[in-house]
């Protein structure tokens, strides 16, 4: 998926209590869900390798837990889910 909706407002009405890297995280989250069309990895290590975070797997952690839902297929996200 080259293109997606992404709401400002709501954006930000969501992640306001994120730490700076915990926002980057979920945006880069949110860029590979869309560009990949699936679920993340379950392995939170994995993921944050993906979107160049390795430094920061706690940080990826907390932003799984907290914006994505744990399935046999990996981590989902169903605002995402949605657009594609």
């Amino acid at each position: 998926m080259n293109y997606f909706p992404f709401h400002v407002g709501d954006y930000a009405a969501h992640t306001s209590h994120l730490e700076p890297m915990e926002d980057l995280a979920y945006r880069r989250m949110l860029d590979l869900y869309y560009l990949r069309e699936e679920c993340l990895p379950a392995d939170a290590a994995s993921v944050a390798r993906l979107i160049r975070m390795r430094a920061h797997v706690q940080d990826v952690e907390a932003v799984l837990a907290e914006f994505f839902v744990l399935t046999d297929a990996g981590w989902s996200h169903s605002r995402c889910d949605g657009e594609i």
